[in-house]
């Protein structure tokens, strides 16, 4: 009787053992496997138009692994292949396209029996650089009577950001004729175009005979950009001049320039203008300059002179004039 009660009491205390070891088998398995996928590498933040990437190790190696990756917008990213964790490892790297949906997005790997593993990482907006493009272009040519041509062009430029103003803007004009064949080449230089403006580029090259130019071919490159801090100067009263020496030509733009800034104080300023048709078209363009010192709140009497006595003034309706100002504190 007492040896039965003993085996009774043995079987129960291995029964309980059977029982604890069988509860704690499924927690040790699931650790197992999350130890078997780890992230060695993973992208945090990543800017659209940028490549993001993500290394995990597994265990054992050889297992084959697939990738989900899902964006702010629940948008999931294509193209991602399943692998081989050879050597134990599996990589992916991927472009996170500009248009992108900024904002957190997730990253799972998932490896079979091995397990899976996720990582989130950040979705940064692309700062779009400004983009300069031609507007309206156009030209006239005169030939001169003691000798050669003269082809007066002008080019209306806009800057398509509203955020950022252009830097450093280089434009190339070169004056093409009808086979195609390049006759003469200018270039310029915009200290800036401010963010959502426009610019007004005129200039004029002479050619030793003719001059028969059939378009205007033109390469713009943006040096740079900021954020908006170009001050411009107001101008008023801009009209044309017909030529003191022949009358059927334009000889000059002219109108006044504004100090409206007052902090500031205009010291010089470099103009361009072109010079339009009644139906806006752009009959060509020239340059000229202010020199005198404008504290705040005054005025100056502006003559565009270079460049515009190619242009018939029997079409020349209006003209748009754009400055590079420089600019120095105004003293207390």
């Amino acid at each position: 009787m007492f040896a039965s009660a003993a085996s009774s009491t043995r079987l129960a205390a291995l029964g309980a053992l059977l029982i604890a070891l069988v509860l704690a088998a499924p927690a040790t398995a699931r650790t197992d496997r999350s130890d078997a996928v780890r992230v060695s590498f993973a992208s945090q933040r990543v800017v659209q138009g940028n490549d993001a990437s993500i290394s995990v190790l597994v265990s054992p190696a050889g297992v084959r692994c697939g990738i989900a990756v899902r964006y702010a917008n629940g948008a999931k990213q294509k193209g991602l292949a399943p692998q081989a964790a050879a050597n134990g490892r599996a990589t992916w790297r991927w472009n996170v396209a500009v248009g992108t949906a900024t904002g957190r997005a997730r990253a799972t790997v998932s490896c079979g029996r091995a397990g899976k593993v996720s990582r989130r990482f950040m979705v940064i907006g692309q700062v779009i650089a400004p983009r300069i493009t031609v507007v309206k272009k156009g030209f006239s040519i005169r030939a001169r009577s003691y000798g050669g041509t003269g082809v007066s062009y002008g080019l209306l430029l806009a800057n398509d950001s509203q955020k950022f103003d252009a830097t450093n803007v280089y434009v190339l004009v070169n004056f093409v004729m009808a086979d195609n064949h390049a006759l003469g080449t200018a270039t310029t230089n915009i200290s800036a175009i401010q963010a959502g403006g426009q610019y007004a580029l005129g200039g004029e090259l002479s050619f030793p005979a003719a001059a028969p130019i059939d378009r205007l071919e033109v390469v713009i490159k943006v040096g740079g950009y900021s954020r908006p801090q170009l001050r411009l100067p107001a101008l008023a009263n801009i009209h044309v001049v017909p030529d003191l020496v022949d009358a059927a030509w334009v000889g000059s733009v002219e109108g006044e320039l504004q100090n409206g800034q007052p902090s500031l104080v205009l010291q010089t300023a470099q103009l361009s203008a072109i010079v339009f048709d009644e139906a806006g078209n752009v009959l060509g363009g020239g340059t000229g300059y202010a020199f005198a010192t404008l504290p705040p709140a005054s005025r100056e009497v502006i003559k565009l002179q270079s460049g515009f006595n190619d242009i018939p003034i029997a079409h020349a309706a209006s003209a748009m004039v754009s400055v590079q100002p420089s600019w120095v504190q105004a003293q207390p």
